[in-house]
């Protein structure tokens, strides 16, 4: 829908080319100004919109402005430049990188990476955000640090320009210092727009203004548009001067103000203008709200947050009934996160569905987490960061501690002793070889500890995993088939849930109506033509809600189509052939490598030495070369050792010693990845540590079947039982050639099974729309797919029914669009998937193993498909900046579910009701900020409340309490300010909510 712009707005859609300046108060319009300013710049004013930058803070901001902007101006608006100014730094950085002074293929540190670096100085979990925090403002205010945050700093700073990483504030540094120090660059940068838009401009910092002011020089064509009053990350180094500034550089006399609010009531309007009264003003405005609500602002006192929460719940839960508003319209606010951990038990044991959305950035997200982790060793094998960051996804804290500890105690000059010295990192041990030596520790550790030990068996397999990451770039050329190889991968409690069960489900590839059905649809999406599906009873819109999920973009939701309908009657079907499709760019199999094998003296992996070698080259599949030598040992071998593999002392007499056979052995390895089985328990670290400090043995890769076998099968995995299953010829079982030649065959099978896997396990984010699709067939139909539809079915009406699935929203849509008639209510499939009761306590109790299929989607989302040129690395290196930047991304908000927000992170973002709890002096401003009477602070504060408050259309609650957490909690003085401090402390004896209340009224 268009809207005809307030005269406030046209002046500033209409402005003259130039500097202008919008001051836009909360709901005044700002975002659709910007977006019908480009719109008048490209449609009246004559601009190509590859001569317009669009620049703002948030990764959220910056998709709304796409969405609109794609809205308005349809495909032109590709052309228009427009993202985060972090995004927009990025690019300059990554295209002049030498001239920065940065080495290429630089990675960005996001927050988790940074406060992992501060760990590893010694800073406490607690104090490394606020460290961070002054960090920031150190290199963007010229803030000064005190002697210890400065040594902590250039330790810091070392760490980041060692692993060549920058961090957010690097970013935006570095680029402004690139286009202050080469003219020639900033120059050739500028010329590439003629028109610059700042979104949000009171975020800017002083180091960011100075950057955009020089993007906008050849022109001086530069449209700001903020709110000083709305200015709440002043942590940041952002200043609501910023404003002034502008309009002192540009001779700006008067700004454009954006003054009728158009989002809350009259009400609640005047109260929050209230308290920003005390704030000193920087412009001259007179805001208004003009609509008027049947609620006045509401404010109550209570004696803690027990007595505060039972009151709020009755209230949400009464307001509700009366209003019939959806769950999505209601929102509490709150300064800590504390109390929206605290508020979000209470609303779940009240069965109220509920998000704690904390600005929820990717990699907060557990499996992106681990992918992003895995990905971070894949990237630079050689980065200790990157590993512990892994191992923190592996290992639980608890037993974390006591790894750290344990390989403290084993490192030369260990730090444990003296804590209170950083390490010094200039030392050996921080510049390389640290990962080596905390998988020698860990392999060390799991040694000692007893082998059947849960615990145990976790130090094998993260031993395992980060020796296998080292070797997957050798085995894949894409993103998407190493991305998949990592989640098939246990993630904690995250599990994919076909390929649990793919022993049990049927290879696609061995269907032939599936094939059929793959191959039609296919040549469908190739020449781009619609895929239409006859009515069935409503089966039709779960089948194609099914092909939108997995990406197929030409999918009509009616018959109108001139388009044959395509014959789909079968969801297995359907769904096997999607799996087909996917899976063509999951192909894993290494190209080429070495098996092989060795036989020792005897079973202690710390002195043992070898006595045969064996070895052979794969390329393509088959056996092309083979290496073998007998080894002669110093020490002698133990009968033990002679019953196992035959060989004696005087087998090996004559043969040449292990430092004569390394060199030839080591060209025959070359630059192939060497496989062993269960080799990293032995044949690995025997090899490594009797060519310790020899040329090459630095640079091998290894990669060990033995997770591999154990992830297809619970079999045994013994090498001869595997020989024995494949119909293999093992020869003669522990004699180190044989051995290898068996393994290689037996490598072969094992990668056949494991594509095989993939396609029965590719597209779990499938399964809640086949579950519905299960539910729709005809009676007639249930059940056809015999035994594998009856477990697909038990699998899939989980994720229908769960909390992360909008497959039932899609078919009641859908069903009602096309007038109520097209298959069952939506209640009769909750029935058959099981009924409301099931529904309700999936989606009020958040299960990983639901949210396993949404997490694979949102991370598949931000893979390029196809991939474009470039190397694995590169694309590697994309998507790690793509989740790094997301980590300023703001908030999810959940359409059916009261949303439990923090107030810094409620910008953008609007309800119809809204609770803010804790307008205390001791959460808001806080206190110190209270008790020392810290000026700076509490404006912002003011502005912080003023930003909450103005979220909110027509109902607005502030709430206080007494004690708090059974500490005091401060007075009341914002709700003084705003004529609330009158509010009577409140009884819950005969609340009723049957009619609206005014402001001092007791409920």
């Amino acid at each position: 829908m268009d809207f005809d712009p307030l005269p406030q707005q046209r002046l500033a859609i209409e402005a003259p080319l130039g500097p202008v300046l919008v001051v836009a108060g909360p709901g005044a319009g700002k975002t659709f100004c910007l977006i019908a300013r480009i719109n008048h710049l490209i449609n009246t004013r004559g601009l190509a919109p590859e001569r317009i930058c669009a620049v703002t803070f948030t990764n959220r901001a910056a998709e709304e402005i796409a969405v609109r902007l794609k809205h308005t101006l349809g495909d032109r608006a590709e052309g228009v430049t427009r993202g985060t100014i972090h995004a927009l730094c990025l690019a300059l950085l990554r295209e002049h990188a030498e001239a920065a002074g940065l080495r290429k293929g630089f990675g960005v540190a996001d927050e988790q990476y940074q406060k992992v670096i501060l760990g590893r100085l010694h800073v406490p979990l607690e104090h490394r955000g606020s460290l961070l925090n002054r960090f920031s403002r150190h290199r963007v205010q010229d803030y000064r640090l005190t002697d210890d945050d400065a040594r902590l700093y250039r330790e810091y700073a070392f760490w980041l320009a060692h692993r060549n990483m920058l961090d957010f504030d690097d970013l935006v540094v570095k680029a402004e210092e690139l286009v202050r120090t080469h003219g020639d660059i900033a120059d050739a940068i500028a010329a590439r727009w003629d028109y610059l838009l700042v979104d949000e401009f009171q975020d800017v910092n002083a180091v960011q203004y100075d950057l955009l002011k020089r993007l906008a020089a050849p022109h001086g064509n530069f449209f700001a548009v903020g709110d000083d009053e709305q200015s709440i990350f002043t942590w940041t180094g952002a200043d609501p001067y910023v404003l002034v500034r502008f309009s002192r550089d540009y001779e700006i006399d008067r700004p454009i103000v954006l003054d009728k609010n158009c989002r809350c009531s009259r009400q609640i309007f005047e109260t929050a203008r209230r308290v920003l009264a005390q704030n000193p003003q920087l412009f001259e405005k007179q805001l208004s709200a003009e609509q008027e609500s049947a609620y006045e602002v509401g404010a109550f006192g209570f004696r803690d947050e027990e007595e505060e929460a039972a009151w709020l719940l009755e209230d949400i839960l009464a307001d509700r009934a009366a209003s019939g508003l959806g769950w999505g319209d209601y929102a509490i606010l709150y300064r800590r996160h504390k109390v929206g951990e605290y508020l979000e038990g209470r609303l779940v044991r009240a069965g109220i569905p509920c998000r704690l959305a904390r600005g929820r950035s990717l990699v907060e997200d557990d499996v992106i987490k681990y992918v992003i982790a895995a990905l971070g060793i894949v990237r630079d094998p050689g980065d200790p960061v990157a590993l512990e960051a892994f191992a923190r996804c592996v290992l639980s804290p608890h037993f974390l501690q006591e790894v750290e500890a344990a390989t403290s105690a084993a490192r030369p000059g260990s730090l444990t002793a003296s804590k209170a010295s950083p390490p010094d990192p200039l030392s050996t041990t921080w510049r390389g070889g640290m990962q080596d030596d905390f998988l020698a520790a860990i392999r060390a550790l799991a040694r000692r500890r007893p082998a059947q030990d849960p615990d145990t068996k976790k130090l094998w397999r993260l031993v395992f995993q980060v020796e296998n990451l080292r070797a997957l770039t050798r085995s894949h050329r894409a993103l998407v088939p190493l991305v998949d190889e990592i989640l098939s991968q246990s993630v904690g409690p995250y599990r994919n849930a076909l390929e649990e069960r793919h022993d049990e489900l049927t290879d696609p590839a061995a269907i032939p109506e599936a094939v059929r059905l793959a191959e039609r649809l296919a040549a469908a999406i190739a020449a781009e033509q619609e895929i239409v599906i006859a009515p069935q009873g409503g089966l039709e819109i779960a089948l194609r809600g099914m092909l939108i999920a997995a990406g197929v973009r030409h999918v009509p939701t009616s018959t109108t189509s001139r388009t044959s309908p395509t014959s789909i009657t079968s969801a297995l079907t359907l769904f096997k052939a999607l799996q087909l499709l996917h899976a063509e760019e999951l192909d894993t199999a290494l190209e080429r490598y070495v098996t092989f094998d060795l036989e020792t003296t005897d079973k202690d992996v710390e002195v043992c030495e070898v006595v045969e070698i064996g070895a052979v080259r794969v390329v393509g599949g088959e056996i092309v070369d083979r290496f073998h030598s007998l080894v002669r040992p110093y020490r002698p071998i133990t009968p033990g050792a002679t019953k196992v593999h035959g060989y004696t002392d005087g087998d090996v007499r004559n043969a040449r010693s292990f430092a004569e056979v390394w060199p030839e052995f080591r060209a025959f390895i070359g630059d192939d990845v060497l496989i062993a089985h269960n080799g990293q328990h032995f044949d690995i670290p025997v090899l490594r540590r009797l060519a310790a400090g020899w040329e090459g043995v630095d640079t091998l890769v290894f990669y060990d079947t033995l997770p591999l076998v154990r992830s297809l099968s619970r079999d045994s995995a013994k090498l001869e039982d595997l020989a024995l299953r494949f119909g293999i010829d093992a020869g003669r079982a522990h004699h180190a050639l044989d051995d290898a030649v068996t393994l290689a065959r037996v490598y072969r099978e094992l990668e056949r099974l494991r594509a095989v896997r993939a396609r029965k396990a590719v597209l779990v984010n499938l399964l809640d729309y086949l579950g519905l699709a299960f539910a729709l067939e005809p009676e007639s139909e249930q059940g056809a797919g015999g035994r594998e539809q009856e477990i697909l079915f038990k699998v899939a009406k989980f994720y229908t029914l769960g909390r992360y699935s909008d497959a039932l929203a899609f078919y009641e849509m859908e069903r009602e669009r096309s007038g109520g008639d097209s298959g069952p209510p939506v209640d009769e499939v909750i029935r058959r998937l099981g009924g409301r009761a099931l529904m309700t306590r999936l989606r009020a109790e958040p299960d990983p193993a639901q949210r396993y299929p949404a997490a694979v989607a949102r991370l598949r989302a931000l893979i390029d498909e196809p991939s474009p040129a470039g190397t694995l690395k590169e694309s590697i290196d994309r998507l790690l900046d793509r989740v790094a930047l997301s980590t300023s991304e703001g908030i999810e908000v959940a359409p059916d579910r009261v949303n439990l927000l923090t107030l810094h992170s409620t910008k953008g973002l609007e309800f119809s009701r809204v609770y803010i709890v804790g307008v205390e002096d001791y959460q808001i401003p806080g206190l110190r900020e209270a008790k020392e009477n810290r000026q700076a602070e509490i404006q912002e504060a003011r502005r912080l409340l003023y930003v909450g408050m103005t979220r909110t259309r027509e109902r607005l609650v502030l709430t206080r309490v007494e004690r708090r957490f059974g500490m005091e909690a401060g007075g009341s003085s914002f709700l003084e300010e705003m004529g609330l401090e009158g509010m009577p402390r409140h009884s819950l004896a005969g609340h009723s909510h049957a009619a609206p209340r005014t402001p001092l009224e007791s409920p």
